[in-house]
Order: C-alpha cells, then structure tokens, then sequence
C-alpha cells in the first residue's frame, strides 16, 4: 500500500447509496463495490492471522459531513478527509467487511471450479466494502475510501515512508483507550457524499406498526 497514490475509478462499478442521494435508509449500511473479486486484498502487505482472517488493504470509512473536512491539498497525490478519529471504525475488525462475491449456477458448465469462472466469466465476481457504523436520520455523511496502513496513509499524503515503516506495518489509525486524541487526516482514493431521510426501510416500518382493538 505505501506505492498506491490512486486507483482507477472504472474499478469502482456501485455505490449505495448513490452520489447525492438525500433520502438513503439510515437502518442500512453503506457500500462500494469493484469490478475485481480481490482488489479489497490486492496490496494487502501482511499474512492472515491464526483465524485466517485477512486485513484488507482500504476500507471504506463513512463520516458526518458536519464536524468533517474534504479537500484537495497541492502537491499531494490524493483529496484529504479530515474527521474525528471517533468517527472511524476499528481496523481490527476490518476484515469483516470486506466480501468478495461470485455467481455460480451455470447450466452449461455443472460445478464450475473458482478458476474457470475468474477466467471465463469474469463478470460473475465483484467485491464489496460495508461502512461499519450505525447511520443517523436526517444527516449528511462522506462516504470515503481510505487506507487501513500507515504507510498507505503516508503514500498518500505525499510524505516520505521510511523502511522502518514498511516492516512495521502499522495500522492508519487505532480507536479505544490509548488512541491519540484530536482530528485524523486520510487520503481519499475514491468518495461521495449522501444524506439519510427521517425512516427506515420497508420493514422497519412495518415493524413499528401497532394493533389496536376496534
């Protein structure tokens, strides 16, 4: 990750919600979704651990757009977020909302095998990153891609990695007791923005449904 300072958007093939959507369910979870089967793991630098869980190498990270800064800074690769560290996820529980999906199901081919469908029918695999956070109603959010190393953070930022650095491989931010206070800022690969409506979806509202007697 310390060499990435960019990803092409054609990778990026959906969002949800879409850009400038004013009324995204709060009870959902943002996403992103690649082209690429593995491109949330492409430039994941370290193994997986005993649970053979693998960190992927960004994450999607979703902040109020009140309290919450974007910009473009000259002279560095990428646009920069700048939030509270409070608003984003922990790291060590990224690997969970990173999937990687593919359709089976073909009537010509019984019981493809993984290989032959990457191979021939790559349209059948996408991967997905989830925004780990609970939404608000009526609220303006940044929904940003971000790295989960520091040295993807630094690469991004224009500064210099050193090779202490990259044996480290030290996380782009930590949350919880013993985390630095104060804002955090991150490169962004690839964000939009979005605001949530007052209700949830279909069947939350239905949930609220209440029987009277007549």
């Amino acid at each position: 990750p310390g060499d990435i300072t960019g990803i092409d958007a054609r990778e990026v093939i959906r969002t949800e919600p879409q850009t400038h959507m004013t009324d995204f369910e709060p009870n959902y979870f943002p996403a992103i979704e690649f082209d690429r089967p593995d491109f949330p793991w492409l430039f994941t630098p370290a193994n997986a651990d005993a649970a053979r869980r693998l960190k992927p190498w960004i994450c999607l990270i979703v902040v109020r757009r009140e309290g919450a800064t974007l910009s473009t800074v000259p002279r560095q690769p990428l646009p920069v977020v700048t939030c509270a560290r409070e608003e984003l996820p922990d790291l060590d529980q990224a690997w969970a909302w990173a999937h990687a999906q593919i359709v089976t199901g073909d009537t010509i081919t019984p019981n493809p095998s993984l290989q032959q469908i990457l191979k021939d029918q790559p349209e059948r695999t996408l991967s997905r990153l989830l925004g780990a956070r609970r939404l608000d109603p009526n609220t303006a959010y940044y929904a940003c891609l971000v790295p989960t190393y520091e040295v993807g953070r630094k690469a991004g930022l224009g500064e210099p990695i050193t090779t202490a650095d990259e044996q480290a491989l030290n996380p782009a931010w930590s949350v919880g007791p013993g985390s630095p206070a104060g804002p955090i800022t991150l490169p962004v690969y690839f964000h939009w923005e979005f605001r949530t409506g007052q209700a949830g979806d279909f069947e939350s509202l239905a949930r609220r449904l209440e029987a009277k007697p007549l």
